[in-house]
């Protein structure tokens, strides 16, 4: 920092008040170096209790016991303002009055012990040769000095006079006590006053310690100068980093949405020309049958005419019959792939609407950090060119009384500053990448084939007189069996994808009242399957070779703790388990139940993955009965086949609430399941599984006096649309899916011939 520069070189609003902008008058000092005008900062004071924040650089600043006045006057400040208004006077070439003759006319200096202009024989005949003002010769300053623009701040410090003693204003200031932040002070208030036994020094001495005090911190401070005036050339850097950012996470938004919409598109037309495609298949079918039946008609036609006529026109009719099924099989599969694009087309609208306003919303944000960063920076740029300026100004004048005086309050303010320079704010504006996710994948349909795979014969099962119950599967193609073994014994059975056995396991009932004794199984993890049987035992079973883990008994939970009413009261006797699930969210085993006497249960225990009883969660009022349940997206999905029903249900703790409902016979149903258009209404949902595309599959069954009809019913992910309904063997009884050699597959069980379907899962 130089320490002999022009004056006139110093910052133009180095001496401008940043409240009325004009120059300082009374220049009060706060502790962050920043000066206010007192009648400007004496409003702002006066609002305030205790403290406020300086309004330049928002530094907080304790309000002395008296106020404004409290604040140091910027003596310092005030001396060069002192001399701008007399450089002003000076430069405006009107005549000035002499000090001495009290003459106006043409003057030559300015005494400033005097505070008067001289002529030119006053200035030589007393001023520098009369032993009178032998004392004023030091405090003369001459008009060619003060109009020359190269005067230093040192030449324009040493005519000042010294400060007034603060107690004995009449008298000069001759030392400095430094308990009392170097204020000056006369002899008498050193020896007699109460200053005396204070730490005093000569002014000199005191200034020759701030001086280096001083230049100690200069010297850390201006390590981090490059810091601190770079910011503006980063910040902009930022600011086109940003916009370029903004900008190509807009075009990589617009090329993704525009591969997607083609993408769509193509998937559309290739829908269209496929359902043209069979349509033009069912119909050249359909002419070839009729024209090889009106060929074969009039081969046969003769003496009995009538009759063939008839057998025919019922052959024909039961080919358009046919026919006609076929395409409506058709339409609804094509047309449910057409309704299904349609929908992602508005989907990919609204995401890329979403992702648009991320990208702005980002960029705003962005923008907001770098606006403030931006302003932080003034500010640090602002209080780092005063405190040099300061710092400058002051050694620059060379002057002791000033340097004691004002490098205290400087070396005050500096503490605060170094830290604040020493901060790295570019790091904690987080900018600078607009980082957007890419738009969601588009979901391709899975579709059940039409006809199964193959068909497997499960004989392994030692069982011969018992029936299927449910079938689980997991990700390896190992298949789980369960059932009745007989009156007194229930089944689980693991076989392979060729219905090859793994390993069985049989349970005793206990409980001679019921009649079908059975077992439902759910996949836990790739190690442990959960299993349960009516009469009421839960098991964790050893998913490799079937060998008990840990198992859960309802009448020994109740001997054991016969205060836990909500499974004690009606378990024993009339109540008993009829499916069970794991929740993979929280690791919980979630069991349903049905109470013989009012056919209907409403209450589902939860127990740990250790099979620990954790609470009882009671379903919704409108469910009667949960025949089969699984977890969907941390929902819960319910076949209600006592209330002819299915439903998706909400857990929060124990609380439960309906979220969607299977309602009667709907071919496209929207923001519900849909059951199965098949013209009966006593269907009713049995069985319930998702594939790992989260796609949603129910079994449904309809019995009539001496007929049972089933149906697999395909729903979206999101459980809003019926893809397809598909016939399966009448004696279905479970379903599942699982992967063999690579490709998701569904599996359908019979439950007493005991054979399973494997239907191929078509991604398309």
């Amino acid at each position: 920092m130089a320490c002999s520069s022009p004056w006139e070189e110093m910052e133009e609003n180095y001496f401008i008040c940043p409240i009325c902008l004009d120059n300082l008058k009374d220049p009060k000092l706060l502790p962050c170096l920043h000066r206010y005008c007192r009648p400007c900062l004496a409003p702002i004071v006066g609002r305030h209790h205790g403290e406020f924040d300086c309004p330049v650089c928002k530094t907080a600043c304790i309000i002395p016991g008296n106020g404004v006045d409290g604040f140091k006057t910027d003596f310092h400040v005030q001396n060069m303002l002192e001399f701008i208004a007399l450089q002003k006077s000076v430069k405006s070439e009107e005549s000035q009055t002499c000090k001495g003759c009290k003459k106006k006319g043409t003057v030559i200096a300015y005494c400033f012990k005097c505070k008067g202009f001289l002529c030119d024989q006053w200035y030589q005949l007393f001023h520098l040769d009369n032993g009178i003002f032998q004392d004023h010769k030091d405090h003369v300053l001459l008009l060619a000095d003060i109009i020359d623009k190269r005067l230093s701040l040192q030449k324009l410090a040493s005519p000042k006079i010294a400060p007034r003693c603060h107690v004995h204003t009449e008298k000069p200031a001759e030392v400095c006590c430094e308990t009392c932040s170097n204020l000056p002070i006369c002899m008498v208030c050193s020896n007699h006053g109460k200053h005396k036994g204070h730490q005093i020094s000569d002014v000199k001495e005191t200034a020759m310690k701030e001086r280096a005090k001083i230049r100690e911190v200069v010297g850390r401070v201006d390590q981090y100068q490059a810091n601190v005036y770079n910011l503006p050339r980063q910040l902009g850097e930022a600011r086109e980093r940003l916009g370029r950012s903004l900008s190509e996470e807009k075009d990589k938004l617009q090329s993704q949405y525009q591969e997607k919409l083609e993408q769509i598109k193509k998937m559309l037309k290739e829908t269209d020309d496929l359902l043209a495609e069979s349509k033009a298949k069912i119909e050249k079918k359909e002419i070839e049958e009729l024209t090889e039946l009106h060929k074969e008609r009039s081969l046969e036609l003769g003496a009995a005419a009538k009759k063939i006529n008839e057998k025919f026109d019922e052959l024909e009719n039961e080919v358009k019959r046919r026919c006609k099924s076929y395409r409506e099989e058709q339409e609804q599969i094509f047309g449910g792939k057409i309704a299904n694009l349609e929908d992602k087309l508005v989907l990919l609208d609204q995401a890329a609407t979403v992702y648009s306003e991320l990208i702005d919303t980002q960029g705003e944000r962005a923008a907001k950090k770098l606006a403030d960063a931006s302003s932080e920076s003034e500010v640090r740029i602002r209080r780092f060119d005063n405190f040099t300026s300061t710092v400058s100004s002051i050694l620059a004048a060379e002057d002791d009384w000033t340097a004691s005086q004002c490098l205290p309050d400087v070396g005050s303010a500096s503490g605060p500053l170094e830290e604040e320079v020493k901060k790295e704010l570019m790091e904690r504006v987080v900018i600078l990448a607009i980082d957007t996710p890419e738009l969601p994948p588009i979901v391709d349909d899975v579709t059940i084939a039409w006809t199964p795979e193959s068909v497997v014969e499960i004989d392994q099962i030692k069982h011969k007189d018992g029936f299927v119950m449910t079938a689980a599967a997991d990700s390896r193609g190992v298949i789980v069996i369960t059932g009745e073994a007989s009156s007194t014994h229930a089944y689980v059975t693991a076989v392979d994808a060729n219905g090859k056995l793994l390993w069985q396991k049989s349970f005793e009932s206990t409980d001679r009242t019921i009649f079908h004794p059975g077992c439902y199984s759910a996949i836990l993890s790739e190690q442990l399957l959960a299993n349960v049987c009516n009469f009421n035992n839960v098991s964790i079973l050893h998913f490799h070779d079937g060998s008990v883990a840990s198992t859960f008994d309802v009448q020994d939970e109740a001997t054991h703790s016969p205060n836990r009413t909500d499974i004690t009261n009606d378990w024993k006797n009339t109540k008993y388990m009829t499916c069970l699930t794991g929740d993979p969210a929280n690791k919980d085993v979630y069991i349903g139940s049905y109470d013989r006497r009012h056919r209907i249960s409403k209450e589902m225990l939860v127990l740990n993955d250790e099979l620990k009883y954790r609470h009882t969660i009671v379903l919704p009022d409108d469910i009667r009965w949960a025949r089969d349940i699984t977890f969907h997206r941390g929902h819960l999905l319910i076949c209600d086949a006592e209330g002819k029903a299915g439903y998706i249900i909400s857990i929060d703790k124990m609380n439960t609430e309906i979220v969607h409902r299977f309602t009667k016979p709907t071919l496209w149903g929207v923001h519900r399941f849909t059951k199965p258009t098949l013209g009966d209404d006593n269907w009713c949902p049995i069985r319930v599984c998702t594939d790992s595309k989260e796609f949603i599959y129910i079994l449904w069954e309809a019995e009539n006096t001496s007929r049972r009809k089933c149906v697999v019913t395909q729903y979206s992910p999101d459980s809003h649309r019926l893809q397809m309904t598909k016939p399966v063997d009448d004696g279905t009884i479970a379903l599942t899916t699982t992967f063999i050699n690579g490709k998701e597959k569904l599996l359908v069980t019979t439950a007493k011939t005991r054979k399973m379907y494997i239907y191929d899962l078509v991604t398309g």
